[in-house]
Formats: C-alpha cells, sequence, structure tokens
C-alpha cells in the first residue's frame, strides 16, 4: 500500500511531502536550521509531482510540450525535458513517517547525505511509497538514486 505522506530531512531543512492526486503533489518546507535560499512555507512542487533523488525535486510530467499534438504524461524524471523540472532542495538526510522524527534528526549533530544512522527508516518508506505511486516517483537512475547510493556511502 502508498503512503501519501512522509517528511524529508536534507541537510538544512524538513519538508512535509503530501501527495495531492495523479501527477500532483506538495512538498513544504517547514523547518530550517542554518542558511537557505528556500525560505519555510515555500511549496517545491510548485503543483507538480515530487521525484525522491539524492535530492527531493518537484517536476512537470510532461512528455512531449503541451504544444505537442501527442501530449502524454512522463513519471520518470530522468526523462522530462530539465524545462519541466522545479524546485529542488540540499541532498537528503533520511525520510521518516512523522514529523517528530524528522524534527529529531534535523537537531541532531554531523548530518551526512543519505546518512547511515536512518537508512532504516528512509528504506522503509521509499518502499511504502513504491514504483507506482500516482504522485511520488522514486528515482532509480544511476547517479540520482537514494537508496542504492545509501547502500554504498
Amino acid at each position: 500500500m502508498n503512503i501519501n505522506e512522509f517528511y524529508a530531512v536534507t541537510l538544512t531543512s524538513v519538508y512535509h511531502v503530501r501527495a495531492l492526486g495523479n501527477y500532483r503533489a506538495s512538498a513544504v518546507k517547514i523547518a530550517l536550521k542554518g542558511n537557505s535560499q528556500v525560505q519555510v512555507g515555500h511549496d517545491i512542487a510548485e503543483g507538480g509531482m515530487i521525484a525522491i533523488c539524492r535530492d527531493l525535486q518537484g517536476y512537470v510530467p510532461e512528455k512531449y510540450g503541451f504544444s505537442h499534438p501527442m501530449t502524454g504524461f512522463e513519471r520518470r524524471l530522468e526523462l522530462v525535458n530539465g524545462q519541466w523540472w522545479r524546485g529542488g532542495t540540499s541532498p537528503i538526510v533520511a525520510l521518516f513517517k512523522t514529523e517528530e522524527e524528522a524534527t529529531a534528526c534535523l537537531n541532531s549533530k554531523n548530518l551526512r547525505p543519505r546518512d547511515p544512522r536512518w537508512i532504516d527508516s528512509t528504506r522503509r518508506v521509499m518502499e511504502e511509497i513504491g514504483d507506482a505511486h500516482p504522485s511520488f516517483y522514486v528515482c532509480h537512475y544511476r547517479g540520482m538514486e537514494l537508496l542504492e547510493a545509501a547502500a554504498a556511502a
């Protein structure tokens, strides 16, 4: 069963990520530690989908272009033209199911991308999202993926 919300901790922030329906999600920054170009309250999805890669990446799942006669959807971020990519985050530290766990993580010392201290939580959240979620895309493209990169880190 797919989960429809989770929390992503980056090197500087916590994002509340929610499914809003087919091809639509929200990823709102709810906490900040230190400095960031993205302010608390900003939604990086901007009405599109969210890809879970080494970072969170908002994007419009556009296949051909809105003016093309064969308009379609492309869920795989790595195949979407970069012009359809929206806001992104700094590298992901971990994924959590609760805000409390995410906040505790953000307040921990010496955070690292794909931090091994929370790899089990990250793995569980990604497994629950699955590979066919209507609002989130778990990227498995080599060099962009989160889980495989975490295992090698």
